[in-house]
């Protein structure tokens, strides 16, 4: 039979069906969307490139095995588009960040004659390739590179098998750059790399165990600059290198695992995960696995592009967080010890709370609410290990990778992140000790043991309203403090909900009635007289990656006293409708920036205002223009699948608006049928019939059967299944504008 596949410059070619088997939805996925900068880039390879790596990856899986091409060196995902080198295929990625980070342990198959030390990296021996020889699929990855030298990779959760074929004729040499330590026992080449997070000084140590089919040629080691034929070598740049007889085993055959506890658990992933050299066999079981993931949700209607573009950003979503835990349930937890998690549960790493708090954590509660259980717990045990290291310690990390709270970013989302995947039916997590943890961060200035506070300036926000210059960190301690108010309630403490609910209108303190804007104020209380210009991710700075017009909208919590405050519903309307003008203009832009997390849920802020319409053609807009089935068709960083959320919730027809919250501000569905399979078994069958580019606006709806006129729906009412049909048309209509069909107001606490 015919499928489609993905070649690398984006197009969806018929081929014949892969060993792996069906490949219905994950022959939809093309994993190179991403990776080259989108149109009307502003800023270079950091922001404009989505930073997505296009290598293989099992879902949630510990190792990445991806190729890093010679000039993404800035960015996590370590593959550029535009770049036509390789220089090296490691072992770990993140996905979507603009931070360096990860790439432990490269591997660099080469015909060159290695003399020499490879030095800092393997640059010199970079293999020049074309994206026609190029191709992927979701745990697969596969490039044949000018010098004929072909790569195959596929992977499980904590191993891989890649395939080196060289050409017959010529010399066969593996690299692997270790790091730290490499030993050569027999077939097994091992070691650890000792290296730092990324966006910090803060270590980890990752571990390694590679077994090879084919016997060595020669083995050599390098520690530094020195290159000779010991077996054993330690320094903070050591590796080894491989040579094989390319007469007699052309294609060379490498099984490698990870671990973040010791060598012997690498071994032992490896021994559970890929015991064999059967590549089809790997590579078909991580097929199922995304073919698994990916059909929790079939659409219907649209395009192949279309479909596409919705299954790879589903494909996106499950790549973080990560499994940490080795297959004996160790793993070395925050306070650098090893513990092993609870049987039947998972120990997860690289939780971004800056990132995923908006969408991606919420709608991983909907889809998948006992892995995101399980997600909740590992923030609450990193953060029970955290209070055993130090006397102020046991808080929340703000943005955990590996086994470290690196400080990415600002705000607090960790708790917005835990609230709001409560709120969306992942429960199963001792909800008791992250109540604890979360106040822990809004009330104590220490709180972690990586040396410095979750809530920087936490001290002038509790006690003068606000934290003076920053606007946006203020605004995300409102939100965080909003997300703790409804966990308490859930939990029965209404004392603290009343405390934090009151507590999450201190936005207001940053209401300039003047300017008709959020401000920034000085520790005296007096306003500033210009905007910062910055607009980096340092929390002296005034707004964080967005511009004073982006940064108003964000206070989703309290959206109807914003728009009273701005003028009323009309004078919000025309406001938005300006913003909206363009789509992607920026950071420092007093239009939309779309490709970055601030403006996520800004479109649908429309329906707070009664203009549901407004915002369904600039959802519909967005999705477009700005999500496409090429390499360059995101538009921006992904950030552990944050865009990605972004889109597949939007294109369902719904947005998960209020922190801790169980419920969704509607929109229109840009597929004919969408079915989600809910993991308690029932479906949830969204209908939007008419759907096109055109048909976005919504003219009625029905919800299980009964006419629904709100803009606003409940998780509650669909969360056992039920059915949403929407009928759409080219004209807006005049539904979820009158006043009792707005979102309701959630600030019932006031000063």
């Amino acid at each position: 039979m015919l499928a489609l596949g993905i070649c690398a410059a984006g197009l969806l070619l018929p081929v014949a069906a892969n060993a792996a088997g069906p490949t219905s939805l994950t022959g939809l996925v093309n994993p190179f969307i991403g990776t080259e900068p989108s149109p009307g880039s502003q800023f270079g390879i950091a922001f404009d490139t989505g930073n997505v790596f296009p290598g293989a990856v099992a879902p949630r899986g510990m190792l990445a095995w991806s190729p890093d091409t010679t000039t993404a060196n800035r960015i996590s995902g370590g593959y550029w588009y535009p770049d036509q080198a390789i220089e090296g295929f490691s072992l770990t990625h993140f996905s979507g960040r603009g931070v360096v980070c990860l790439k432990d342990i490269p591997f660099l198959p080469t015909i060159q004659a290695v003399t020499a030390a490879p030095g800092p990296n393997f640059k010199p021996f970079a293999l020049a390739f074309s994206h026609e020889n190029e191709s992927a699929a979701p745990g697969y990855y596969r490039v044949r590179a000018d010098n004929g030298i072909e790569t195959e990779l596929t992977v499980s959760p904590r191993a891989g098998l890649a395939q080196f074929s060289f050409p017959a004729t010529s010399p066969a040499t593996l690299m692997i750059r270790a790091g730290s330590s490499v030993r050569i026992s027999g077939n097994e080449v091992s070691g650890y790399r000792h290296t730092a997070i990324g966006g910090g000084k803060r270590p980890y140590t990752i571990y390694f165990s590679a077994r090879f089919e084919q016997p060595f040629q020669s083995v050599r080691t390098w520690q530094g600059n020195e290159l000779g034929a010991a077996t054993e070598a330690s320094a903070q740049d050591c590796g080894a290198v491989l040579t094989f007889d390319p007469a007699r085993h052309p294609t060379v055959r490498v099984r490698v695992a990870i671990s973040y506890v010791s060598v012997e658990n690498a071994r032992a992933n490896l021994a559970a995960e890929v015991p064999d050299w059967n590549f089809a066999a790997v590579r078909q079981q991580t097929d199922a696995a995304w073919h698994k993931e990916l059909g929790r949700i079939q659409v219907e209607g649209g395009d192949a592009a279309h479909q596409t573009v919705f299954y790879t950003a589903l494909y996106r979503t499950f790549i973080h967080p990560n499994v940490i835990n080795d297959v004996n349930g160790q793993y070395t937890g925050m306070d650098e010890k090893v513990h092993t998690v609870a049987p039947g549960r998972v120990q997860y790493q690289n939780i971004p709370g800056w990132d995923q708090y908006r969408s991606h954590a919420p709608f991983m509660a909907m889809l998948t609410p006992k892995e995101s259980s399980d997600v909740m717990q590992s923030l609450v045990n990193y953060a029970q290990q955290d209070a055993g290291v130090r006397p102020d310690g046991g808080g929340l990390p703000r943005w955990q990778q590996v086994n470290r709270n690196s400080g990415g970013m600002v705000g607090d989302g960790a708790p917005i992140i835990i609230s709001s995947a409560h709120a969306f039916g992942a429960t199963d997590f001792d909800t008791g000790a992250a109540l604890v943890a979360m106040e822990k961060n809004a009330t104590q200035p220490g709180t972690t043991s990586d040396g410095f506070a979750v809530r920087q300036g936490l001290q002038d926000y509790l006690n003068l309203g606000y934290v003076p210059d920053a606007v946006s960190v203020t605004l995300e301690y409102s939100l965080a403090d909003y997300a703790i108010a409804q966990f308490a309630r859930a939990l029965g403490d209404e004392q603290k909900y009343s405390r934090y609910l009151r507590q999450a209108r201190n936005w207001t303190s940053l209401f300039e009635p003047q300017r008709l804007m959020l401000w920034p104020r000085n520790a005296d209380g007096s306003w500033h007289p210009e905007l910062s210009e910055g607009a980096v991710t340092d929390m002296k700075q005034t707004f964080v990656e967005a511009s004073a017009e982006q940064t108003l909208w964000m206070v989703n919590h309290n959206l109807h006293d914003l728009i009273e405050r701005i003028g009323g519903r009309e004078r919000a309307v025309a406001r938005l409708d300006r913003f909206f003008t363009q789509l992607n203009a920026g950071m420092r832009s007093e239009f939309a920036y779309m490709g970055n997390e601030p403006c996520e849920g800004i479109p649908w802020i429309y329906n707070f205002a009664g203009a549901p319409a407004h915002g369904q053609k600039v959802i519909r807009r967005i999705q477009t223009e700005l999500f496409t089935a090429r390499p360059s068709g995101l538009p921006g960083n992904d950030d552990a699948g944050s865009l990605s959320s972004w889109y597949v919730l939007s294109a369902l027809g719904f947005y998960p608006m209020i922190p801790g919250v169980g419920g969704l501000a509607l929109s229109s569905p840009a597929f004919a049928k969408a079915t989600i399979h809910l993991q308690n078994g029932a479906k949830l069958v969204i209908i939007g019939a008419n759907a096109s580019e055109e048909n976005c606006y919504v003219q009625s709806l029905k919800v299980n059967g009964k006419q629904w006129k709100s803009s606003w729906l409940p998780w509650k009412e669909v969360a056992g299944g039920g059915t949403l049909e929407f009928t759409l048309g080219k004209e807006p209509s005049a539904w979820g504008t009158k006043a009792d069909q707005l979102p309701p107001r959630f600030d019932a606490v006031q000063p």
